[in-house]
């Protein structure tokens, strides 16, 4: 005879295991994974017949939790398996009654005044996306894993932000994702996690609840930004994308890479709504935030989603379900058709010269004056590859990102000027 399916908890308030103290007295716990934007957190209830919450045993908000879930016999007998929720912060603690109820909530941001609470005012320049994560990561106490290629910023305004709030703005305006996940930080590409495959199909018998939305309120086609070339003081517009359903993005850009790129995430960011499904289900060790599932036996509906959040809740009859909130894959927009104005483009004539950077020029800012088309700022960095790297690494970069980084003193091949032949230059 198999045994019936159950879940439990296995708890630690500040590295004592309390489990046996508080089972009997459980009411409810929930666990909410969190792909990116926010904290994972946790929430339990407990009953308190005996009134020994309210005496003595009620956590202070900043003491240190840590969860793992339990399930036993759970598909079938001896399907025996864990889930780490992580260590948590309590942030928030209730009592309510009758029956006198205790509620105890808590998120897994680092234990640092620094991180979550201190406001701060700064200016950062020639920084990459790393560099600011790190620094805030040492200033927080906790490890940052970071899984992305380097994306340089010339200046970035932390304006009375938390370092939390504020780098979480940082990658959400480059399209990153950030996780705060048992002591780390956590940046990644979505776009990669969107394009592995799928780790679990739940069909439509799976669901005991579920709800399905398509809708264009607030999704696009393409998007402008502005920007102003930091060597030249001149205005241009980044078009990415086309149709009529046009985002216009009032955000600053120091370059044609970064406006892009700021773009790209924008779309990306409202275009996640296009699709989206919820349901909830019974629990399923591959349910995790930030992996992609299939959905079968809807129709129209069907598809491979991305996990935005999984809420897994255990009630007192040890009893466990999951919801899921996803959004379907596809929608992404980083290869789309790139305009930079309409600007003029010339043919080579004559041939190149030498050029010495000065402080303020930008590859783009020098092809617009020596070749009167910034388009073509490629060219001179290809030309002087080995230079720009050279000088950048002798100043502690990593590299130049493609020639985001140049430094004066640097001597500089131009090629060769263009006649006054005109026709539209994409990119």
């Amino acid at each position: 005879m198999s045994l019936a399916r159950r879940a439990s908890i296995d708890i630690q308030y500040e590295n004592e295991n309390i489990t046996e103290a508080i089972e009997k007295d459980l009411k409810t716990f929930s666990y909410t994974d969190v792909a990116s934007g926010e904290s994972d957190s946790i929430s339990l209830s407990v009953m308190d017949r005996e009134g020994k919450w309210m005496r003595g045993w009620m956590p202070d908000k900043g003491s240190h939790i840590r969860v793992d879930i339990r399930f036993r016999d759970w598909q079938m007998a001896g399907d025996n398996w864990g889930m780490y929720c992580g260590e948590f912060e309590v942030d928030d603690v209730s009592v309510s009654g009758p029956p006198a109820t205790c509620t105890i909530g808590a998120v897994s941001i680092p234990r640092s005044e620094a991180f979550n609470e201190e406001e701060r005012t700064k200016n950062w320049e020639n920084v990459t996306v790393q560099e600011i994560a790190l620094e805030i990561a040492e200033r927080a106490g906790v490890n940052l894993i970071c899984k992305v290629e380097e994306i340089p910023i010339r200046a970035i305004e932390q304006d009375k932000q938390t370092d939390c709030k504020f780098l979480y703005a940082v990658c959400e305006k480059y399209g990153l994702a950030l996780k705060v996940f048992s002591g780390h930080i956590v940046i990644f590409d979505e776009a990669e996690c969107e394009a592995a495959a799928p780790v679990a199909t739940l069909y439509c018998e799976d669901f005991t609840k579920y709800r399905y939305n398509s809708t264009l309120a607030g999704t696009y086609t393409g998007a402008k930004i502005a920007y102003t070339d930091p060597g030249t003081g001149e205005d241009h517009m980044v078009v990415v994308g086309g149709g009529n359903r046009i985002m216009e993005i009032n955000e600053e850009a120091d370059s044609a890479a970064d406006a892009q790129r700021k773009a790209v995430a924008a779309l990306n960011n409202a275009n996640k709504k296009d699709v989206t499904f919820s349901g909830t289900v019974m629990a399923r060790k591959e349910l995790i935030a930030s992996q992609c599932i299939e959905i079968s036996g809807f129709g129209n509906q069907d598809g491979i989603y991305y996990l935005d959040s999984v809420v897994t809740k255990i009630g007192g009859n040890s009893a466990s379900q999951m919801t899921i909130s996803a959004h379907r894959t596809g929608y992404r927009m980083d290869n789309a058709t790139v305009t930079i104005d309409q600007i003029p483009v010339k043919k080579d004539v004559g041939p190149g010269i030498t050029y010495i950077v000065v402080k303020g020029d930008t590859l783009w800012s020098i092809a617009k004056q020596l070749l009167s088309s910034p388009l073509r700022y490629a060219e001179i960095y290809n030309l002087n590859k080995e230079e720009i790297e050279s000088a950048a690494q002798e100043r502690g970069k990593k590299d130049s990102s493609n020639g985001h980084w140049i430094f004066p003193g640097t001597e500089l091949q131009i090629p060769a000027a263009e006649s006054e032949e005109v026709e539209d230059a994409k990119q």
